[in-house]
């Protein structure tokens, strides 16, 4: 028998990984040891085992390994067939239960749980999927309960605050390409709501880029000074609130006037309606479109 150090260190696999797999698709059963430690057999071994070398070699999800261990024995041949068919299935994620739990335990203050549950959700999904699915819905949830009063504002900072730790660990691990153009992002002065614009940004650094990371609350006429110094060549912005807009397309003019080759990427609600000359900026919020602007506005000028 085996602790899960031992079994960590023999297979390359995290620690919280293992006891993600084990809680969320119970692929492994371990025994308690006297200590109450968790004790596996060669056989889970090489259950986990199984499952790493199908995500390593053929690409597929560990959902998507765990439903082709529960088939049975599968040909080589046939397990791009059998994928194919797992993605037909009626199977869900269960993004809700992880959503609920992280609420609850947010909204409790409990700093230690709600790490342990986002950790879970990263041990489980592609971190696009918890960012997107899970930590994002959860503050929309948060922001909204908190406006209409069910929540206090201590409450939604402690919830703001911890996921927006999670978001900036991916900017300090992700690459950043030297030969790539230079963004500051940012929400002008007045404008709060930034969860838009921290995952338009997590998009630039997964490509690769240095993103210089300004929030919410920026104001506008202290930035010629550094879009000089730090040689920025994006100016990506997140507006809610549409009452901001005609200060930010003055200030946008007058940076293109100066800067002419300066590239602006525009997006949250507060474009909807907007008619102006800096509507053909704004991206909506779908990364199919981000994708496209990054081939039409970023590789292009490589």
């Amino acid at each position: 028998m085996y602790s899960i150090k031992k079994v960590s260190e023999m297979l390359s696999i995290p620690a919280v990984t293992i006891r993600a797999w084990e809680t969320r698709y119970q692929i492994v059963a371990p025994i308690r040891g006297a200590g109450g430690h968790r004790l596996y057999s060669d056989t889970d071994i090489n259950t986990l085992k199984w499952i790493k070398i199908q995500m390593e070699e053929n690409k597929v999800k560990v959902s998507e390994a765990v439903w082709l261990l529960k088939q049975g024995p599968i040909e080589e041949q046939s397990i791009e067939e059998t994928i194919e068919k797992f993605a037909m299935t009626q199977f869900r994620k269960p993004y809700e239960d992880l959503m609920d739990k992280l609420y609850e335990q947010l909204v409790d203050l409990n700093t230690f749980q709600s790490h342990e549950t986002i950790d879970l959700a990263f041990a489980l999904y592609h971190y696009d999927e918890v960012f997107h699915h899970i930590l994002v819905p959860v503050l929309y949830r948060m922001g909204e309960e908190w406006e209409r009063g069910d929540i206090t504002a201590a409450q939604e900072h402690f919830s703001t605050q911890l996921i927006m730790q999670r978001f900036t660990q991916f900017f300090r691990i992700l690459p950043i390409y030297s030969y790539l153009p230079k963004v500051i992002a940012l929400c002008p002065e007045g404008e709060h709501h930034h969860m838009g614009l921290m995952l338009f940004s997590l998009f630039m650094r997964k490509k690769g880029m240095e993103v210089i990371y300004l929030g919410p609350n920026t104001p506008l006429n202290d930035l010629y000074q550094l879009i000089e110094m730090k040689q920025i060549s994006v100016v990506a912005v997140s507006v809610t609130d549409p009452e901001l807009l005609e200060t930010l397309e003055n200030w946008i003019e007058e940076c293109q006037e100066q800067y002419p080759e300066l590239i602006f990427v525009l997006g949250g609600t507060g474009f909807q309606h907007c008619s102006s000359r800096i509507s053909s900026y704004v991206q909506p919020d779908d990364q199919k479109q981000w994708e496209q602007w990054y081939k039409t506005e970023i590789e292009i000028a490589i």
